[in-house]
């Protein structure tokens, strides 16, 4: 009896070890799991367990093993995702801001930057009424935070910079019952170039009917006082005299026009060559000498040689025309007017000088717009039709060159362009 009970009793003690033992197996296992599950949840998705236990541990060991894998997938897929919404986002050139329903501003794009000119880190975790320091944008955004509304306008942030800006309200989640947060999506489309074009066709439609407007008033009323048959052949003669030169100056001004028109629209059709510049020089100053001794003007213009540029003779020879014939028109009579060369490597740069009445340097910056005048009575006098500098200035963009002007009031003025040089240039390049 007492050996059954003694062999009992061990075989107990063996059960109880064997069951400790399992256990502590079954806790260093939920241990592990454990550890790893804390490691997922911590960011770490390529944590992988490897079973040692039996079947029925290899369950749970595949689910988390799945589980992290999915995880993993889904974390790339998001991670490439926001990658390339954030590319999108800064290579934008709408600026883009979000504001939490806080009213702090938690995105910011470089595009927002720029317009703003204030860093991303002066932005991020602000309030947007100090991010954007703009007190009506700011009293849109909390319009649109408290009420939900969206708002679209347009917006002088700077005095040459116009934005237009569009509010987009996002709701969120629910603060309390029946209350809704909202985010706000800022958008900002600068639109300062476009207003600029806009202003420059509403001066141009203006500019034209102002300029065909005063011939248009003197043919139709000479030409009344005409049919009226009341008049002497002396005066007969003066009044078509009249008509002739503003139908001239009308048909001068449309003439102009299509030009230039046809130069903004087809520049590429110009086909430059190989141009002798002192030839074209030639035959402008030949052709304008007539007109200089009319208004007692010494016209002049300095031998440049064999000097060859790459260009168009024909649009070369309209340039020098114009600026010519603008040179003379505003220098008084005894003054001089002189085309001369400035020789650099590989560019030509032309200057056509006179002695004129000069440019104020406020007008500098505008005289090769169109239509504009510095002196309007006196441009209307010679018949100009305030399109000359700007066909000018197209001719020489589209020959890749530059154009400017250098003038004082009362001591002249200097217009210059530069064109590729060809001779020379290659001579120096290989010696």
């Amino acid at each position: 009896m007492k050996q059954f009970l003694l062999g009992a009793f061990i075989a107990v003690v063996i059960m109880g070890l064997l069951w400790l033992w399992r256990a502590k197996k079954r806790r260093e296992f939920w241990n592990y799991v454990s550890d790893a599950l804390r490691a997922i949840s911590k960011g770490n998705y390529q944590v992988r367990l490897y079973n040692t236990e039996g079947k029925s541990d290899g369950d749970v060991v595949a689910s988390v093993n799945e589980m992290a894998r999915v995880i993993e997938e889904q974390v790339q897929q998001l991670s490439q995702e926001r990658d390339v919404l954030r590319h999108i986002l800064h290579s934008m050139t709408t600026g883009v801001v979000y504001i939490a329903s806080g009213g702090k501003v938690t995105a910011v794009n470089e595009a927002a930057e720029r317009m703003f000119r204030r860093p991303a880190e002066q932005w991020r975790n602000r309030e947007h009424t100090a991010a954007f320091g703009h007190y009506h944008l700011s009293a849109a955004i909390d319009n649109a935070l408290l009420f939900g509304t969206d708002w679209h306008s347009e917006l002088k942030l700077r005095d040459n910079l116009t934005v237009d800006v569009r509010l987009i309200v996002i709701p969120t989640s629910r603060e309390r019952v029946g209350d809704t947060a909202y985010d706000v999506l800022v958008l900002l489309n600068d639109v300062s170039e476009w207003k600029r074009l806009e202003r420059m066709r509403s001066e141009f439609v203006a500019n034209v009917s102002h300029e065909l407007k005063t011939p248009i008033a003197a043919i139709r009323g000479f030409a009344e006082t005409l049919l009226d048959g009341d008049v002497d052949a002396e005066t007969q003669q003066s009044f078509l005299r009249t008509i002739y030169d503003e139908s001239n100056r009308m048909s001068n001004l449309v003439t102009d026009l299509l030009e230039l028109s046809k130069l903004e629209g087809a520049e590429h059709l110009i086909q430059p060559g190989r141009v002798v510049l002192q030839e074209i020089v030639e035959q402008a100053v030949h052709r304008l000498r007539p007109e200089a001794e009319k208004h007692q003007v010494t016209l002049e213009a300095e031998p440049s040689g064999d000097l060859t540029v790459w260009g168009s003779a024909e649009r070369l020879l309209q340039v020098f025309l114009n600026l010519l014939s603008n040179a003379i028109y505003y220098t008084p009579s005894g003054g001089k007017v002189t085309v001369w060369t400035d020789v650099l490597v590989d560019r030509v740069k032309v200057h056509v000088t006179d002695t004129g009445i000069g440019i104020p340097e406020a007008d500098q910056e505008r005289v090769f717009e169109r239509f504009y005048r510095v002196d309007r009575a006196r441009s209307r006098a010679s018949g100009g039709t305030g399109l000359g500098l700007a066909i000018v200035k197209h001719i020489i963009n589209a020959h890749g060159g530059q154009v400017g002007v250098s003038s004082e009031v009362g001591r002249g003025s200097d217009f210059w362009f530069t064109l590729s040089r060809l001779e020379g240039a290659l001579q120096e390049v290989q010696s």
